[in-house]
């Protein structure tokens, strides 16, 4: 793939690199100002938060599949499920790690653990649009990696799944997201954009 000219605000760029170095280390390429995608994405690629454990599975250095769901959604399969494919109106079981692209790559909250589900029926509304969204297309056994802009991620005044767990750090989390300060400086992407990994455990019609 030919190299092109990088369109990512400044901003996201220094946090793709500051995360990317927090969780994949060893497999992060330098983020440059003249990039290919698959470059700028590939500084996420080396471990899916807090994945590793999920099913005894080995995560791969580099995704395999990678791309855009549009409206700024981006995703990156570490694992290609064989199951039943998550659409419309089916319920589905995930568990989840999220980290902020602010306050350095900030874990805000996981759902990995073998008795810990979220559980929700795709299109409900009782998500928050870049999950309700990132999970469709998704199979059974799927691991997936969904970069989430800010109209897709948090909204002031709702709670929408996926939460902390603890009262504690669901207030860190909307008072870093809609920091009226920083949004006011202009930091609105970099403080709502969101990292968020997806293990699709079960899909069910009923």
């Amino acid at each position: 793939m030919r190299p092109v000219t990088c369109r990512w605000p400044l901003p996201i760029l220094v946090m793709l690199a500051i995360l990317a170095l927090r969780t994949a280390p060893l497999a992060f390429r330098p983020i440059r100002a003249t990039c290919s995608r698959r470059q700028v994405m590939g500084g996420f690629t080396g471990g899916a938060l807090g994945l590793s454990g999920w099913g005894g599975r080995r995560e791969p250095a580099v995704a395999e599949v990678w791309g855009s769901l549009g409206n700024g959604l981006q995703f990156f399969d570490f694992i290609s499920g064989t199951g039943a494919e998550a659409r419309e109106g089916l319920r589905v079981s995930i568990q989840w790690s999220g980290r902020l692209f602010s306050k350095q790559g900030l874990s805000y909250g996981r759902c990995a653990d073998a008795e810990c589900e979220l559980r929700f029926r795709v299109g409900d509304g009782s998500t928050i649009l870049g999950l309700d969204q990132g999970v469709r297309g998704m199979r059974e056994g799927g691991v997936r990696r969904l970069i989430i802009p800010p109209p897709l991620a948090y909204q002031e005044g709702k709670l929408l799944q996926p939460l902390p767990e603890s009262d504690d750090m669901k207030r860190r989390l909307y008072s870093t997201v809609f920091n009226k300060v920083r949004v006011a400086n202009g930091e609105g992407d970099t403080l709502g954009t969101i990292s968020l990994d997806v293990s699709l455990k079960r899909v069910r019609t009923g």
